[in-house]
Order: structure tokens, then C-alpha cells, then sequence
């Protein structure tokens, strides 16, 4: 949430309270925290797409008999 006080030129934000639950239940599983479950989401995703891009180019040469 936001609190703007214009006559003082003050403005709070406070977190919001789902991404502080987020980030604990993210914690329970693996006890990995969300940037940590983001390098690991990167790495595998690039581990998929490198395989995808292989086999397709693999069965797209492959000599026809």
C-alpha cells in the first residue's frame, strides 16, 4: 500500500503482504529463496530450449534413405 502526504512531501510504501508470503512459502520447498528459484528456473530453461534447438536441427538433417 501507498501513503502519499502531499503537504509534507512524505510518501511510505509498505510491502504487500502476498509477496512476503510468496517468498515463504518459496522457502519451504527446497529452502531455496524466490532469487534462487529464478537462477535455477533460467538454467533449466536454457537446458530445455538447447535440447529442443539440437534435435530439431538433428531431425532435420538426418540423410533420407
Amino acid at each position: 500500500m501507498i501513503s502519499i502526504d502531499f503537504n509534507n512531501g512524505i510518501v511510505q510504501a509498505t510491502p504487500v503482504a502476498g509477496a512476503a508470503a510468496t517468498d515463504a512459502v518459496s522457502r519451504l520447498v527446497l529452502g531455496m529463496t524466490l532469487n534462487e528459484w529464478f537462477y535455477v528456473s533460467a538454467i533449466l530453461y536454457t537446458f530445455v530450449m538447447t535440447g529442443l534447438a539440437v534435435y530439431k536441427a538433428i531431425k532435420e538433417n538426418k540423410p533420407k534413405e
